[in-house]
């Protein structure tokens, strides 16, 4: 089963690929440029097919890339003396020997196109990537929905268990902008607006966002004890409620191990009703690792725990949705590469190709939803990632052709063409390296 969630990653791997190198294609045939092949994959080809007009396009064997190979795209354009002279050598060469005959290629070279059109060029496969991002993300709004935050248990008295939290201070919780993190805007002891919907009424109240000195335990998932966890009373087992087991919880002090993990010490022992009407004890360390309980951190909070229930936009509100949901992907990404140079990101977050393939086909057997935030996900990766300015990639090449554009002259070919070439050399050791760390950590 294993091997097939992998196929799985490789094939969501190269449709964003195929994306990519597709928005380079399209570009490039609205304006006209000369384009030798589109390949998927790279190495031998296993299938070819070659248009009327010479386009090549190719499937091949290894299925880790691809490419839109445009004519002479690193071929130096001579400047008009030097095409002169080389049309007057030519004539020369013709009237010498008049036998031979003189075979020459209409095409253009990439680089004689305007400097505007190849940047447009460049820019597209950035584009589709980012647009295949948005379409994505409607899709994946429109199936999976938004978790709207529902109080499990509260300290607040004006917030009480079952009430619906839609804003705070006026900001809509939404797949991109959830509970989370509009708290995390306000530090310190501070009292929110918090807009909330009790038995179908909404109401708006006032609470407090206060430091809590000690963390507590709340009951996180309520579905796998409403009907089978009891206590013991002498000989007889007494089934306790969802909501007395979340009294219990809050009721009862935590201690710290030797690992400085809190644990509930819990006055009472629990136990569990098997199928054969058997009971066994169902202790806290089981609680925590099932997820039915949980533990509160210290610090500022609002003094309430609560689960996620599931809503869904409406066809026309995922087409609008899917914009900032977009923007909010683009943001965790960026931050996490700025993490990079802060220390926020660890190298163990980093991947190469082979890690990026393990961890999709592994989040995706699961959770098939997973595969459908993976779309938007990863095509927003790609497109920021090729639009940085690193040598080999489309941001780099972007930067060489505005600095044409700005000076009026182009780069040296050659030295281009050197940089992008030790650039590449750069990205795979650094990717081969990111692997084989996963490989033995």
């Amino acid at each position: 089963m294993k091997i097939l969630y992998i196929l799985l990653a490789l094939l969501i791997l190269m449709i964003l690929i195929t994306v990519h190198e597709f928005g380079h294609y399209i570009a490039g045939k609205i304006f006209k440029f000369d384009i030798n092949e589109f390949s998927i994959g790279f190495g031998p080809a296993i299938y070819k097919r070659t248009k009327k007009n010479g386009e090549v396009f190719s499937i091949r064997a290894l299925p880790l890339g691809g490419y839109c190979a445009f004519e002479g795209e690193d071929q130096e354009v001579p400047n008009q003396n030097e095409k002169t002279a080389q049309d007057e050598q030519s004539k020369a060469d013709a009237k010498n020997e008049p036998a031979q005959v003189q075979v020459q290629s209409h095409k253009k070279p990439f680089n004689s196109q305007p400097a505007w059109k190849r940047l447009i060029v460049l820019f597209g496969g950035v584009f589709f990537n980012f647009m295949f991002g948005i379409i994505t993300s409607a899709i994946y709004l429109m199936v999976a929905g938004y978790g709207v935050p529902v109080v499990a248990a509260s300290r607040q008295g004006a917030i009480q268990q079952g009430d619906k939290i839609v804003a705070v201070n006026g900001k809509t919780i939404e797949a991109y902008s959830p509970l989370a993190d509009i708290l995390a805007e306000y530090s310190g002891e501070t009292t929110l607006t918090i807009t909330l919907v009790r038995n179908g009424e909404t109401k708006t109240v006032p609470v407090i966002k206060e430091q809590l000195e000690n963390g507590y335990f709340y009951v996180a998932n309520t579905t796998k004890i409403e009907k089978n966890l009891y206590i013991k009373s002498g000989e007889e087992y007494i089934e306790i409620s969802a909501k007395d087991f979340q009294q219990k919880i809050i009721n009862e002090s935590v201690t710290k191990d030797v690992d400085g993990k809190y644990f509930p010490v819990m006055s009472e022992t629990y136990y569990q009703k098997n199928e054969d009407n058997t009971f066994s004890e169902y202790t806290v360390q089981k609680l925590i690792d099932d997820g039915v309980i949980a533990h509160a951190n210290t610090g500022f909070s609002l003094g309430i725990m609560y689960y996620t229930a599931i809503e869904h936009y409406g066809f026309f509100e995922c087409l609008l949705k899917a914009w900032p949901f977009g923007f909010y992907i683009c943001k965790v990404i960026l931050g996490a590469l700025g993490g990079i140079f802060t220390g926020a990101t660890k190298i163990s977050d980093l991947g190469g190709t082979v890690t990026t393939i393990s961890t999709i086909a592994t989040y995706s057997a699961i959770n098939p939803m997973i595969i459908l935030y993976l779309f938007p996900m990863l095509s927003f990766n790609l497109a920021i990632f090729n639009i940085l300015p690193i040598p080999a990639l489309d941001g780099a090449r972007m930067v060489f052709v505005l600095w044409e554009l700005i000076t009026r002259k182009p780069v040296n070919r050659k030295v281009e063409g050197y940089i992008h070439t030790v650039g590449l050399f750069v990205l795979l050791a650094l990717v081969l390296f990111l692997d084989v760390y996963h490989l033995f950590i």
